[in-house]
């Protein structure tokens, strides 16, 4: 269970991993000359007190929600560390985005850049300088009036692709201002609309296939709640 000095839920643990769902707002790691909270540093304070050192392998975004799955050894570190870079574990989202996105299902690989600006990504030409292939998978889960609940694979994983990608093509995610300043304050969620809700990988020690899920947050699951009720009084 997740407490005032534990804001995350352990999801699982055993000798070589700890998997966590953390919640929208926390940071994931620390940022250089800053004393701001964030999941790294409270996680490695959990186990220092069972003698274990922890490693970080990925990230999600700080507004971001959903599960991380830290290394509890340096084997399982450079396990996984490898894995996550060559994208090889499946990371899945749900994301709520604006407007009818059309096709059931589709693909979107653009190219994408790191500016200092804002520390923001953004989609440019294949022949730039720096430039990024970015990949991800959709599916429509269920769509609105207005909006449209997507379930979303990372074949690639850029500084916030899915935000980025999806904000490209015209479906910005609700409540992201950083990408969408047009985007108006959403009153019943205050960050964007996304959740890490599904991670698998192969186990460091194990050697076969692990599949952890997080539930959907309150303030997700009020969103759809919302959107539904907006359809059905509209239908």
């Amino acid at each position: 269970m997740a407490s005032k000095k534990r804001p995350f839920y352990i999801v699982h643990q055993d000798k070589d991993i700890f998997v966590v769902d953390k919640p929208a707002g926390l940071l994931a790691v620390p940022i250089p000359d800053s004393n701001v909270k964030n999941l790294f540093d409270l996680v490695a304070d959990h186990l220092a007190k069972h003698g274990v050192r922890v490693g970080t392998v990925h990230r999600i975004d700080r507004y971001t929600s959903g599960l991380m799955v830290f290394a509890k050894n340096k084997r399982a570190y450079d396990d996984l560390y490898q894995k996550f870079r060559n994208h090889e574990p499946r990371r899945t989202y749900l994301a709520m985005v604006r407007g009818i996105v059309e096709k059931d299902e589709g693909t979107l690989e653009h190219h994408l850049k790191l500016i200092k600006k804002g520390f923001r990504n953004i989609v440019v030409d294949p022949e730039e300088k720096g430039a990024t292939p970015a990949r991800l998978r959709y599916r429509v889960k269920e769509r609105f009036q207005s909006t449209t609940l997507v379930e979303i694979q990372l074949d690639t994983g850029l500084k916030n692709q899915i935000r980025v990608q999806f904000e490209h093509i015209g479906h910005q995610l609700v409540g992201d201002q950083h990408y969408a300043p047009e985007e108006k304050k959403e009153q019943l969620i205050n960050r964007q609309a996304l959740h890490a809700y599904r991670l698998e990988f192969q186990h460091p020690r194990k050697n076969r296939m692990v599949r952890f899920e997080a539930k959907i947050p309150a303030d997700m699951l009020r969103l759809v709640d919302h959107y539904r009720w907006q359809q059905e009084t509209h239908s």
